[in-house]
């Protein structure tokens, strides 16, 4: 029975996933005798199919592979060493199963052999379970977006958290909590920089909220797409500055259209105050601004925290909305003091 099937275990070696249920013969057997043993075969999981015949030496060794229609196609009289394919493609048990996913898709095989360090033959790895694999490991990068990270992503998420301790979980999530809260007090020294801006047009407040809760979704959403891809080998090396200036554009057009509305609802609001264009102008360029920021910044600080070799999903977050909001703020007001320079 392969150990993909129980709900209560995370793999982080693929050996630990491997799949027993596999025909192996030794080299010096006759095709007849594999096929025999082909027909004796009764898998457990009986939608699992066989692809391949696999052949080892006496120490169990893995020294070649056949297909089903190699092997049915051959002389039954003759070794299967006469007809095995000999230039094999294998993974060791210590792989990690992500890229091992990301390998099998490149290939046009519907299975792999697992082997040890000394080339024995520990199991197979299928496709389909290899999709299972990608899915578990992306599912919980989603979930340590927001600060939780577990070893068994099959068992429910609430099960998941009532099973956790709390010392585990503040070690987890405090770091970068913390990260956050300074954030957040660097912001609040912004906005006390323009005091006086604030004083002088009292509706910049109104907006503050507006401009950065945009932000925060919108890095949000960039950064959940990209853990996501990530996980899934979407996103590597070779294509990431494509992603990158692709989400800078998406964060543009989706900044053009909020801004707009945003813009809207501000001249709409203020329409008796004489600065109220102007107000519109500075919300327009804010969240124009900040969505282009949250988007860009929603990709490069995760991949900048993998490449660190941080957990890009638990770290990525905090950070973002640390850039986001001083970003965001230093726009925001700045624009404010030149475009309503008359009314300070």
């Amino acid at each position: 029975m392969s150990r993909m099937e129980d709900a209560e275990f995370h793999a982080d070696e693929v050996g630990e996933v491997a799949d027993e249920e596999y025909v192996a013969v030794k080299d010096d057997e006759f095709i007849g005798v594999a096929i025999d043993k082909f027909r004796e075969f009764e898998p457990e999981d009986e939608e699992k199919t066989v692809y391949y015949l696999y052949i080892v030496d006496d120490a169990d060794r893995l020294v070649g592979v056949m297909s089903m229609r190699e092997l049915l196609n051959a002389p039954e009289d003759d070794l299967v060493s006469d007809h095995m394919e000999t230039d094999l493609i294998t993974i060791n048990e210590e792989a990690d199963p992500e890229l091992v996913a990301h390998e099998l898709a490149d290939t046009d095989f519907s299975a792999l052999p697992i082997i040890n360090d000394r080339g024995r033959l520990e199991g197979i790895i299928r496709t389909e379970e290899m999709l299972e694999v990608v899915e578990e490991e992306a599912t919980e990068d989603i979930l340590k977006s927001a600060g939780f990270t577990f070893t068994d992503v099959e068992v429910s998420r609430s099960s998941a958290i009532l099973e956790s301790s709390i010392s585990r979980i503040l070690r987890l999530r405090m770091p970068w909590l913390l990260v956050a809260l300074a954030g957040g007090l660097l912001a609040g020294g912004v906005i006390e920089a323009y005091e006086d801006t604030l004083e002088a047009v009292v509706a910049l407040a109104f907006f503050v909220p507006v401009i950065m809760d945009m932000g925060g979704n919108v890095g949000t959403q960039a950064s959940t797409i990209f853990v996501r891809g990530l996980a899934l080998g979407h996103i590597d090396d070779r294509n990431a500055v494509k992603h990158f200036l692709r989400e800078g554009f998406i964060g543009f057009l989706i900044g053009l259209m909020i801004g707009s509305v945003g813009a809207a609802a501000a001249y709409i609001w203020q329409i008796d105050e004489p600065y109220a264009f102007e107000l519109a102008m500075v919300v327009f360029v804010g969240l124009l601004t900040v969505c282009i920021v949250a988007s860009v910044v929603g990709y490069v600080i995760p991949w900048l925290m993998h490449k660190l070799g941080f957990d890009p999903a638990a770290a990525s977050d905090p950070l973002i909305t640390t850039v986001k909001d001083v970003t965001a703020l230093l726009i925001y007001f700045g624009l404010a003091t030149v475009l309503l320079a008359e009314l300070l």
